[in-house]
């Protein structure tokens, strides 16, 4: 009689499938991260060079852009919110852009609110697609070990896979939702989980929109946050892949066993 699958079990299958990849994430990589952190570096050290050596402000002035926000009225949230969830289902969109232009018009509060909401409509929308169209294929597309390994993970451990990945700095959310309507994950699961990844790296790119308007330095304090949230997902990230592959064993020994084995 097979025993039950436990959290250790569990684990291993989690990390088999995060760690054992061949590919590392790009922006893992230690030359982007490095990139990362000494062009975050430059910009700080530019910054404070331009605004205490040479007087200049980078402050903006929103009140125009939020007049003409504000004319649009309730149409112009609405066309918002379809632009948010369209740039969910087109992948290659970038958010980010997006969201710093709801800080700019709305401040942090409702710009997060706005943001939310075109988010989840998106990640709605992109996993029905994934679900309706996608699931048969997902073997095909990653192999049945990888199709199955997710599976298993996912009946398992739920929607703690999509709250992690939807925290990851530099995750694409969009292909997070496509990918999940390839599981077996419910989509109850799946919303409100997703929901509660989203709402802490949304809310922290609308707050760096919203500083340019009060103080540039806000928006670096927050930027910073990111470059140390990017450095602590590689270093973890390097250390569980050095775990789960070992110490890779030295040619001479590789070449011993091999010989042994023909005798």
């Amino acid at each position: 009689m097979a025993a039950p699958m436990g959290s250790d079990e569990t684990s291993t299958s989690l990390g088999a499938l995060a760690f054992e990849d061949a590919q590392t994430p790009l922006l893992l990589r230690k030359p982007v991260v490095g990139g990362v952190v000494l062009g975050f570096a430059a910009v700080v050290a530019l910054y404070v060079v331009a605004t205490q050596f040479w007087g200049l402000s980078f402050k903006i002035d929103a009140e125009p852009f939020r007049d003409w926000v504000e004319e649009r009225g309730a149409l112009g949230v609405l066309v918002f919110i379809l632009v948010m969830a369209l740039s969910v289902l087109f992948a290659p969109i970038p958010n980010v852009p997006i969201f710093i232009a709801a800080g700019l018009a709305w401040g942090p509060v409702l710009g997060t609110v706005y943001c939310m909401a075109g988010l989840t409509l998106g990640s709605a929308i992109a996993f029905g697609l994934a679900r309706k169209f996608g699931r048969r294929h997902l073997a095909r597309l990653i192999g049945q070990r990888a199709a199955a390994r997710i599976d298993h993970m996912v009946d398992t451990m739920g929607g703690r896979v999509v709250f992690w990945s939807r925290l990851m700095p530099g995750v694409n959310f969009d292909w997070i939702s496509y990918v999940a309507g390839m599981t077996s994950v419910p989509f109850r699961v799946f919303i409100f989980y997703s929901f509660l990844g989203m709402l802490a790296p949304t809310a922290v790119t609308v707050a760096m929109g919203d500083g340019l308007t009060r103080n540039p330095a806000i928006t670096l304090a927050l930027g910073g946050f990111w470059v140390v949230s990017i450095v602590a997902t590689a270093l973890y990230f390097w250390l569980k892949r050095s775990h789960f592959r070992g110490p890779a064993k030295p040619p001479a020994e590789s070449g011993v066993n091999a010989e042994a084995e023909l005798g």
